[in-house]
């Protein structure tokens, strides 16, 4: 094929000077110079290959959605807009729905998710059924005899799969910047410093997805001590969605190498404007998968500076704050909490003290607690706590001088005891010394 085939391949001319732009740029070595095609507007999918020049390899009808627009939500009857690349392939004897063969496409692919685009389960697939165009609910729907002479001409880490509304050449000036912006390039710089997040994909994306989502956040430390070296790129551009692949081969320690494709997924109106979305590692099983996470240098652990330890007297005045919070707010549960297991007071243990308090929450609309002149005394693990109390509630005030006994668990102080004494009203209390 090669010069023959480039030589007799019929050139593409805009349709009607209409449409959107589909860009495509070649350097160095790259696996597979095909791109898919799919034009909304006419109902046709376009196999395109370029050998030096682009032309048209085959061309096949094709049904889209229902719906005109692209893809937004889960049966909104749209085929999606944007460059795709196949996750699955699957093939019957049995002719189903799908016909005898599909082709999974990776939508919601990330730029599509980053837009907010929702649904799943986009195929290419044939049918021995007559259709009409725009009759599917989503899919690409093909003849099965024109599937099975497209479905072997696609690769699934090189050939892209674009979907437009309507198809246009880009003009030379658009053409050259692409191409001019993928020989100058900067790899590491275009997915580095955590721009962009990493993703870890297989050829059979459904293999080990959990694993893989663990494994990817190793890929961001990876550099140090590898050879990479980039056989060749690719750049796609159509309505403002951008993707670069590079062809590369990372080799590690002890010689071990992996073959990988780097799918730098980009926004921007122009190659001039382009800004990171998300950078994916396709590689072909996840033993590899594995191998490449493993070379990634040990994470730095976070050495975390322990908070200085409070005196016992800051800590018994945090924790009385918090008591008279949760009282006055009549948060039983938070109160309780203050309160040590064997607590006694009054005649009460700890139920009989939450059922009393429970029902002084229901009775009074409204609880406030003023504490004054507080004493605290500190004997290893055990406290004693003194302070003038003004309590006040719809039906209720008084002034007394409150006791508390704390004794520390696990960390915490808490209240073994209490005692109340009644001091007389304000203007006649004794001054306590």
């Amino acid at each position: 094929m090669g010069a023959a085939w480039a030589a007799s391949a019929p050139s593409l001319t805009p349709l009607d000077g209409q449409g959107t732009p589909v860009v495509w740029c070649y350097h160095g070595q790259a696996p597979d110079t095909r791109l898919v095609v799919v034009d909304k507007s006419r109902q046709r999918l376009l196999v395109l290959r370029y050998l030096g020049k682009l032309g048209l390899e085959y061309e096949y009808p094709c049904a889209s959605g229902e719906k005109n627009g692209p893809k937004i939500a889960s049966k909104d009857e749209k085929t999606p807009e944007g460059i795709y690349f196949i996750t699955h392939r699957y093939k019957d004897r049995k002719v189903t729905i799908f016909g005898d063969r599909a082709l999974h496409l990776n939508y919601p692919n990330p730029q599509d998710r980053a837009q907010g685009r929702k649904g799943d389960g986009i195929y290419i697939h044939g049918t021995n059924r007559d259709y009409k165009p725009r009759s599917s609910n989503g899919c690409l729907v093909m003849n099965n005899k024109d599937l099975a002479r497209v479905e072997p001409l696609l690769d699934e880490q090189f050939t892209p799969v674009i979907v437009v509304e309507r198809m246009a050449l880009p003009s030379p000036a658009l053409q050259g910047e692409a191409c001019e912006f993928l020989r100058t390039v900067n790899l590491d710089a275009l997915g580095a410093g955590g721009k962009s997040p990493q993703s870890l994909e297989l050829l059979d994306n459904g293999k080990g997805k959990a694993e893989l989502k663990a494994l990817a956040g190793d890929l961001e430390r990876l550099g140090p001590g590898l050879e990479v070296r980039t056989r060749g790129l690719a750049l796609f551009g159509a309505q403002g969605q951008w993707v670069l692949l590079a062809n590369q081969h990372l080799k590690g320690p002890k010689g071990k190498g992996v073959a990988v494709t780097r799918r730098y997924y980009l926004t921007g109106p122009s190659p001039a404007q382009l800004k990171p979305v998300q950078v994916q590692w396709v590689v072909p099983d996840l033993p590899k998968a594995r191998l490449l996470a493993s070379w990634a240098p040990a994470k730095p652990v976070a050495v975390v500076a322990k908070a200085p330890v409070q005196d016992p007297q800051a800590q018994i005045k945090t924790m009385l704050n918090a008591w008279l919070k949760a009282w006055q707010g009549k948060r039983l549960k938070r109160y309780m909490s203050y309160y040590a297991r064997d607590f006694r007071s009054s005649g009460k243990n700890w139920r009989q003290w939450r059922r009393h308090k429970a029902y002084l929450n229901r009775v009074y609309k409204k609880i406030t607690v003023r504490v004054e002149d507080i004493q605290i005394k500190v004997h290893g693990s055990r406290a004693t706590v003194s302070f003038v109390q003004h309590y006040r509630s719809d039906w209720h005030r008084d002034l007394g001088l409150k006791t508390l006994q704390l004794v520390q668990s696990k960390g915490r102080w808490l209240i073994r005891s209490e005692q109340w004494k009644k001091l007389p009203a304000p203007g006649g209390a004794p001054k306590r010394g």
